[in-house]
């Protein structure tokens, strides 16, 4: 029968340590299932121009992709940065939030369809 050496004891110049018990999770309520803090994920958005404002950008739609969540005021703020006449219709430019009317502070969420309407004047 051959026997190995005993916690401790050192052989061939190797020392054997002697083995603890420890856990593999912090407690035993936590597992591989734990919950985990969220993620930040991209937001998308579809954006659309319509009147003036599409032909300041050239395009009559466009997408947007944020890493953190963002208003409708940022979106905006977005485009006038590119376009910077764009900017000076802010007082007068209104949004939407998936053919909605919505407010400027309005937070988006992927998937959603955002409009920018220029004023319009008629009779």
């Amino acid at each position: 029968m051959i026997r190995g050496p005993k916690a401790g004891e050192a052989r061939q110049g190797f020392r054997i340590a002697p083995v603890e018990a420890a856990l593999l999770a912090p407690s035993r309520f936590t597992g591989y299932n734990s919950p985990m803090p969220p993620v930040s994920q991209a937001i998308r958005v579809k954006v659309l121009f319509f009147g003036r404002l599409k032909e300041l950008t050239g395009r009559a739609e466009d997408s947007a992709e944020f890493a953190d969540a963002a208003t409708i005021e940022q979106l905006f703020g977005l485009y006038a940065a590119r376009y910077p006449e764009l900017g000076k219709y802010r007082s007068s430019v209104v949004a939407s939030r998936n053919q909605e009317f919505a407010a400027w502070d309005t937070p988006l969420r992927t998937g959603d369809e955002v409009a920018f309407l220029p004023p319009v004047s008629g009779g």
